[in-house]
């Protein structure tokens, strides 16, 4: 008899929320998450027309403090830490010993030896474990990511809803800032490809800072925004996400990311591999793709070129914006050229697409 119990996947903590919206929820890497309240087109274009907001609470936390923190984070990330400014942010892969990418995250640097870490939820364990496998004295790594509650506004009315919500103390906050708020932080970052902020509280801060930004936001149009819209926005603006382009096999330069990393850096884990790979090519390369012809491109499917599979798509769908159907994907570096045509296997028949250049879509300003 087969004993194995089906774990149930983990609630937001703001689930009661989410279904008073009308969510129609579905599982997602453990969690149980919103997929849509209304639609994923309608919540797409009020995202790109007005503001949304995401409940991304499965997100991981990770606090980095004490007098060796910085030279901690020096040694083993692939980007230079002691320029950040205090209430200053910066994107990065984390890199293993093979140069493959374990999961992309966001730094935080809070004071001269503190930092916040923002990694993905379906890596938060094995994430923990990488950085606790290098800690050293003088450094203390606490996980946070169950303490925590995280939200996301984006959209071109993002800042006066917040500016209305938060008052002007938040009025110059730049790029990859954030400034202190209640307990947390609200930073200038997102993962739309619009303008927009993130809400980082205490969990039981979440429910008041959600029916504000509701309340305020009701008459600039706001809407709630599910994880299906979440990954249209994401491959619209050509954000990679972990699982699809970034995988502990793929390379920060195959992946296109070579721009967040610092190849002059001395050392850190997988350096050598990444500056011989920058000496002698790569192979392959992310490249985005539009279908010419009918059919939807999905994660998975393979892609090929004169009648031979050169690759898989990595993320796909039918992107409201345009109309059209798009693609990332990994192909040899030979043929990773603007222009160029590939077919991409759908339902067992090739059908005809075109590489473009990356991000599909670029907000105004």
């Amino acid at each position: 008899m087969d004993m194995t119990l089906e774990t149930e996947p983990t609630k937001l903590p703001l689930h009661n929320e989410h279904l008073q919206k009308g969510a129609r929820m579905g599982d997602f890497g453990g969690w149980l998450v919103p997929l849509f309240y209304t639609s994923i087109m309608e919540e797409h274009a009020a995202v790109r027309n007005k503001a949304g907001v995401f409940d991304i609470s499965h997100m991981g936390e990770f606090l980095i403090e004490g007098r060796g923190a910085l030279d901690y984070l020096e040694k083993n990330l692939p980007r230079r830490i002691a320029p950040l400014q205090f209430g200053q942010a910066i994107y990065m892969p984390l890199v293993n010993d093979l140069g493959g990418m374990v999961d992309d995250i966001i730094v935080y640097r809070m004071n001269e030896q503190k930092f916040l870490i923002i990694v993905n939820a379906s890596n938060i364990e094995k994430d923990f474990e990488w950085f606790n496998a290098r800690v050293t004295q003088g450094v203390t790594l606490t996980d946070r990511s169950g303490a925590m509650g995280l939200l996301a506004l984006q959209g071109p009315l993002s800042q006066t809803i917040l500016l209305e919500c938060f008052g002007a103390f938040y009025k110059d906050l730049r790029r990859f800032h954030y400034k202190d708020f209640e307990g947390g932080i609200i930073a200038r970052t997102g993962y739309t490809g619009e303008d927009g902020y993130e809400i980082m509280v205490p969990k039981d801060k979440l429910k008041p800072v959600w029916d504000v930004l509701f309340r305020v936001g009701a008459k600039h149009g706001l809407l709630p925004i599910g994880f299906g819209a979440r990954d249209t926005l994401r491959l619209e603006a050509a954000m990679p996400l972990y699982g699809h382009e970034l995988t502990d096999e793929i390379t920060p330069l195959e992946a296109d990311l070579e721009w967040a990393i610092d190849l002059s850096k001395d050392k850190f884990p997988g350096s050598t591999i990444l500056k011989k790979q920058k000496a002698t090519g790569i192979l392959k390369k992310r490249v985005g793709f539009e279908m010419t012809e009918r059919g939807i491109p999905r994660q998975g499917f393979e892609i090929q070129k004169d009648g031979k599979t050169i690759g898989t798509v990595t993320s796909g769908s039918f992107i409201p914006t345009t109309g059209k159907n798009i693609g990332m994907a990994y192909v040899p570096t030979a043929v990773a050229k603007t222009g160029n045509t590939i077919h991409v296997m759908v339902r067992g028949k090739p059908v005809k697409a075109v590489l473009v250049s990356l991000p599909f879509y670029k907000r105004k300003g």
